[in-house]
């Protein structure tokens, strides 16, 4: 243990002060000035138990003081500098600060205050008589500057990150996986120090060695590897956006993107469970995206209602006339009528004007109605596709399919809208003489044996038209439109 007069003996002299100067190189007057304050302090602490011959407990009470110098110092300068930079923050315009705060940056920076005063009190006193415990604590203490240093830059890519996200990162790229590279290499490289620091080599001596495990880090970084080749190819390509609705083919995963890191995507399904999957298997396999449906503010409808094969009838003068009253087909029957007069057959391209279809039979004039009763709904897009048509016919009947797509994306929206369509499509089946197809049931068994004995007065449920009164006109629907 070093003793005020040793100190003093060593600014005259200088030789001891250029070994404690070594590694710090601070000036000798303020910085001497100090030790040998705290040494007075040890010696008056210690004199009053007849202690001050120890030179081991000297050692141990001067680190201590040491230590809790430090300790106030860097509370003291955290304080100040977390003041300043809290008034700087309210005169500076943009967000990159309040990211920064967010992140502790300016806190975690702070903390290498004590750990720099401490490295330099300690070597002034100790490099002397005890070099050795004086290299532990050095090491010790770097190692600690080490760390704090890494989660400082750490903290400073990702309030940068944060601020680059929020600005200029607008198609919400995911890019997550880039920074998370950026802080493993900041980690490594804080590691490297490190064990540098322990063995008291230079860093660029450790990092010539490890070319020969270049191997081995490949297998343990593989995943990360991967991870960081398909962010930059899903980036590149624009395939995948932090927010997005995407379906990978051959998983249970449909939802909608919350995070895409290196090692993994995190999708929210729509049950609320949440699947990941590793980003490489995005690119290496298939995946739907369903962002420019919900850009384009429309949703496709593509169902089908059976028919009943044997409900499909020529139309009569009768049926044309019943069917005029509907909304739509008294001008469209009547131009029709009129072209076919004229020697002229357009169910298809029609030259008037008209919507696909055909007069001739009750399908085709459903068709017709169908086409015209969608174009005049404000809930279905009238610039995308919109047709009406018939599928093979199956052992079940003949399928009629509606392709349109909704005038929203919205899953609610578009759920009401497709139910409207094809309620709407069911309850005018009959105005138009034609039949859902229903597979027999038990119910239709007992019906059979009740018609063969009672007739069908009584029942409730007789399909049409196969049991219509011909002396009564059958009730009809009255349509609504939109």
């Amino acid at each position: 243990m070093i003793h005020v007069s040793t100190i003093a003996l060593a600014t005259e002299t200088q030789s001891q002060a250029d070994i404690a100067l070594s590694a710090i190189n601070p000036t000798a007057d303020g910085t001497y000035a100090v030790a040998a304050f705290l040494l007075k302090i040890v010696d008056s602490i210690l004199k009053p138990l007849g202690l001050s011959g120890n030179d081991t407990i000297e050692t141990i009470v001067y680190a201590g003081v040491v230590f809790l110098v430090a300790i106030a110092v860097g509370y003291v300068a955290k304080w100040i500098i977390l003041g300043a930079m809290r008034k700087f923050g309210e005169k500076v315009a943009g967000d990159l600060y309040g990211f920064l705060r967010d992140e502790n940056f300016f806190s975690k920076l702070c903390r290498m205050i004590p750990a720099l005063v401490f490295l330099i009190l300690i070597q002034f006193t100790l490099v002397t008589t005890k070099d050795v415990l004086a290299g532990w604590l050095t090491r010790l203490t770097l190692l600690y500057v080490i760390y704090v240093t890494g989660l400082a830059l750490v903290a400073l890519v990702g309030g940068v990150w944060k601020h680059v996200d929020s600005r200029k990162n607008k198609k919400r790229l995911p890019l997550n996986g880039l920074v998370q590279l950026l802080k493993g290499v900041v980690w490594i490289i804080a590691l490297i120090v490190a064990i540098a620091v322990l063995a008291n080599k230079s860093p660029g001596t450790l990092l010539a060695g490890l070319g020969a495990f270049a191997a081995v880090l490949m297998l343990v970084f593989k995943d990360s590897i991967l991870g960081v080749v398909a962010g930059v190819q899903l980036s590149e390509n624009d395939s995948l956006h932090v927010g997005d609705w995407i379906k990978i083919n051959g998983t249970d995963a449909n939802g909608t993107v919350q995070e895409v890191s290196l090692t993994s995507v995190k999708i929210l399904n729509w049950d609320k469970t949440t699947t990941c999957v590793p980003p490489y298997s995005l690119v290496s396999g298939s995946f739907t995206n369903f962002r420019s449906m919900q850009l384009s503010n429309t949703r496709r409808i593509q169902r089908s209602y059976t028919i009943d094969a044997d409900s499909i009838q020529p139309t009569t003068p009768e049926m044309l006339e019943k069917i005029r009253k509907l909304p739509f087909m008294d001008a469209y029957i009547s131009q029709k009528l009129a072209q076919k007069a004229a020697g002229k057959v357009e169910d298809v391209n029609n030259s008037a004007g008209l919507v696909d279809g055909t007069i001739d039979t009750n399908l085709g004039l459903f068709r017709a109605y169908m086409k015209m009763w969608l174009d005049a709904s404000p809930y279905i897009s009238h610039t995308s596709a919109c047709f009406v048509s018939t599928l093979p016919q199956t052992d079940s009947g003949v399928p009629f399919q509606v392709y349109c797509f909704t005038s929203t994306s919205s899953w609610f929206p578009y759920e009401a809208i497709m139910d409207t369509v094809f309620e709407h499509l069911s309850t005018m089946l009959t105005s138009f003489g034609l039949v859902a197809f229903n597979n027999p049931s038990g119910r239709d068994t007992i019906l059979e044996g009740y018609i063969a004995g009672r007739g069908p007065e009584n029942l409730f449920g007789v399909p049409q038209p196969f049991f219509a009164d011909d002396t009564k006109e059958s009730p009809t629907v009255t349509p609504t439109v939109g």
